[in-house]
């Protein structure tokens, strides 16, 4: 199987309890579903999560028994608003997203990953005359062996 394949698939796999409160809120693979109804979280019009932009590269430390990868992926929290609305919620859903996933030191909660560091998170706001959405927009890399 592919590396990137294998690492989204599990990446999807453990943010599939992904909860804000008491609700669940739907991850994406690349492409966000129109078929699916998105939550209104915390006062929100819609709240979702995307996994997108993947990217491998040989990591500079290697090991005897076998090739170890970085596996970089972009995850991006979308919380969108009437005319007003809260940059926290998104964020504060990135840092679930990263705890789920990581522990303090970077040590991997996924099995079959040694690593995963953040490499970037940056908050961005976008806003159109009736709307305005926030995004956390978080690039973790993911270091595997084979």
């Amino acid at each position: 199987m592919d590396r990137a394949t294998e690492i989204r698939g599990k990446v999807i796999t453990a943010l599939s309890t992904l909860k804000y409160g008491t609700v669940s809120i739907p991850v994406f693979d690349e492409v966000v579903n129109p078929n699916i109804t998105l939550p209104s979280v915390d006062g929100s019009i819609a709240t979702y999560v995307v996994i997108q932009d993947q990217q491998e590269q040989l990591n500079a430390v290697q090991t005897v028994d076998a090739p170890r990868f970085n596996l970089n992926m972009t995850i991006r929290v979308v919380t969108k608003w009437g005319t007003v609305g809260k940059k926290k919620l998104c964020e504060d859903i990135g840092d679930t997203i990263i705890n789920l996933l990581r522990d303090d030191r970077g040590a991997s909660k996924i099995d079959g990953i040694d690593k995963v560091l953040l490499v970037t998170a940056q908050s961005i706001a976008e806003t159109t005359i009736n709307n305005i959405a926030f995004s956390k927009i978080i690039i973790l890399n993911f270091i595997k062996n084979g």
